[in-house]
This record gives structure tokens, sequence and C-alpha cells, in this order.
């Protein structure tokens, strides 16, 4: 397993100056992705938590809490909001998707129907998908070349032990 780290730029400070209604719907759709193929990776839990920082009162939480306990899914609905507001979002949408190491039919389907409901047209959707699955081959390719690394770490500091000692 792997993390995939989600850009920072694409978090809490992007979406906390929308108006309410477009931040209930980013944080039903996070938790429609996190829950849609029935497991909920921990790697995903950092997606539910800024979703969680999205919401303005302990209701709203346990509410949240609730359904994904429950994996009851939201109705996913149009929504109007800036193009680039939309694209952003999606793009944050996609790469919760990719977060466990995979995209699954069903998270591809509900993310092609969060942009649908944004209003994206479907090359734009395809594309960010095509985006995502990369983000998620070089996040893969990143791990194991830490692993690597670290696996070699490790083995100087066993060799430099050895000899010292």
């Amino acid at each position: 397993m792997y993390k995939l780290r989600i850009d920072r730029d694409l978090g809490k400070n992007l979406f906390e100056d929308a108006s309410k209604e477009i931040r209930d719907w980013i944080v039903n759709a996070i938790a429609n992705i996190v829950i849609v193929d029935g497991v909920i990776e921990k790697h995903e839990f950092v997606a539910l938590q800024e979703a969680i920082e999205l919401l303005e009162s302990r209701d709203e939480v346990h509410d949240l809490m609730k359904k994904v306990k429950e994996r009851d899914l939201y109705e996913v609905k149009d929504i109007k909001m800036e193009l680039e507001l939309a694209i952003k979002v999606f793009f944050y949408l996609a790469a919760i998707a990719v977060i466990d190491g995979n995209l699954k039919k069903s998270e591809k389907e509900l993310l092609n129907a969060c942009g649908g409901c944004l209003g994206l047209e479907d090359d734009l959707i395809r594309a960010v998908t095509r985006w995502s699955l990369n983000q998620m081959e070089i996040n893969r390719k990143l791990t194991q070349d830490l692993k690597s690394s670290n696996n070699a770490r490790d083995r100087i500091i066993e060799e430099l032990i050895f000899v010292v000692w």
C-alpha cells in the first residue's frame, strides 16, 4: 500500500470560502467516493478528515459519520459553481478516488457522475480520470523507490554497526 499525497492546495483552504451549499456538496461527494466501493481504506480517512473540517456543527459531523459507517450513499445532485472551482473540486475528488492505489468501477462511475453534476464536459472528465491514474502510478513508483532507498540505508547502517562493533 502507499500514500497518495492529496494536493494541499486543493484542500480545506480552497473550499472554506465556498458557500455552505457548495461545501455540503463537496463533503457529500467526498463521503460517497470513500464508501462507494464498500471498503474504507486507512488512507481515505485523510479525505474524510478534510471533509469533516468543512462542516459547521457537531450534528453535521455526527450525521456524516453515521452515513459513512452505514455505507449509506448521498444522492449526487447537480450544483452550480464557477468553472475554475468545479474543475479543482473534480481534480480533488479524482485524487481521492485513487488514494487506495486502485480506481474501481464503482469509483469511476461515481466520479463520472460527480463530473456531470459539476457541469463538466465528458472530455474533461476523461482527461482528469487519466491524470488521476497517472498520479496513482507516479505515487506507486515513488513508494517503491522510497522503500528501496530505505532498504539501502538500513544495509549501510547494518554494515557500519558490524564494522564498528
